[in-house]
């Protein structure tokens, strides 16, 4: 690598991928971008398998850090520490960049100078049975300049949300402008999203450009265990309440609705374990209420959204639908 700073730094932070972690970082070398222009950053947070000796194989190519367990958002927040390039590339090691996705990324960035989000649909690899289809983005914030705050309202009135995990890329002085807090954890790839947009204008380019595995190892993958699904679902709300409590330069509005996202995680996670009260849902209905009212068509796209109705409904029910749909006797609740 030359002396000169790098145009773009790619962080990947991982943990216990040592099965996926080379493909990743040879998707980044096999990039259509002058390789002395790209930096590769691996956090390493804590794996357990042999990581560590795949990564150290590439010698100065990668820039590889190993800390103690510590969670996905200090990986990435140690990542963006490290890293000089002029624009930040997010990769999850089990992810793959497409060849020309670099190249087309910075063409945007260098474009426009008030960009500071550029993104794409992914290349969904579904690796059970083979099969890859695009990402469905919705197509009226495809393939044009778009400020960050009005898509951040439009992804949270509808609970969506785009251009993270191995599709996101940013400015490198737009991260300089907000923190990252550990207690965001597992939710960091939407926290980046939040943030960046909050600070400018988002472009989608309108073709997939990097792949997205998704396997049973994925974080948001199914578990039968009771203890590891237990597990999982604390930390997932702890993730969200990490969120919320770092969201004091954001729109009310955003505030508002990911407080909501937060009461309907939290109720949604008691149904499962089969403890939800009544207390819960009225309190979960005088919250909506008295933040979005009713009679207008922002709040009612939001009650299915939030999926306020099927958390109104009593846990034996919600067993039934849930049995009636995997037996595919309906297809909705």
């Amino acid at each position: 690598m030359s002396e000169r700073y790098p145009i773009i730094s790619v962080i990947i932070p991982t943990y216990n991928y040592a099965h996926y972690i080379q493909q990743a970082i040879d998707s980044v070398l096999k990039s259509d971008f002058p390789q002395d222009q790209i930096e590769i950053i691996v956090i390493d947070d804590g794996s357990q398998d042999n990581t560590s000796e795949i990564v150290t194989k590439y010698g100065s190519r990668v820039k590889y850090i190993l800390q103690e367990n510590s969670g996905k958002a200090w990986a990435t927040k140690v990542g963006i520490d490290n890293c000089q390039g002029k624009y930040v590339f997010n990769l999850d090691a089990d992810d793959l960049f497409l060849p020309n996705k670099i190249k087309e990324v910075v063409g945007i960035f260098e474009s426009d100078p008030e960009i500071v989000h550029v993104a794409h649909p992914a290349l969904c690899w579904e690796v059970d049975n083979d099969q890859k289809f695009p990402e469905a983005i919705p197509k009226h914030i495809i393939a044009h300049k778009i400020s960050g705050k009005e898509l951040l309202s439009y992804f949270y009135r509808n609970r969506m949300l785009f251009g993270g995990g191995s599709t996101f890329a940013v400015r490198r002085d737009t991260l300089n402008k907000f923190s990252i807090p550990k207690e965001v954890d597992m939710y960091i790839d939407e926290y980046l999203v939040m943030c960046t947009l909050n600070q400018g204008y988002s472009y989608f380019i309108d073709n997939p450009l990097s792949v997205w595995r998704i396997h049973r190892q994925n974080y948001s993958g199914n578990t039968s265990n009771v203890n590891e699904y237990q597990k999982k679902s604390l930390r997932s709300l702890t993730s969200i309440e990490g969120i919320l409590n770092n969201l004091d330069d954001f729109d009310v509005e955003i505030r508002k609705i990911y407080t909501l996202k937060y009461k309907i995680s939290q109720i949604s996670e008691k149904e499962k374990m089969g403890n939800k009260t009544l207390f819960d849902i009225l309190s979960m209905w005088w919250f909506f209420l008295k933040n979005f009212g009713i009679f207008s068509y922002q709040p009612l796209t939001m009650i299915k959204s939030y999926t306020l109705l099927n958390r109104t409904l009593p846990n034996f029910i919600l067993d039934w639908l849930r049995t009636m749909k995997h037996k595919k006797i309906i297809s909705y609740f």
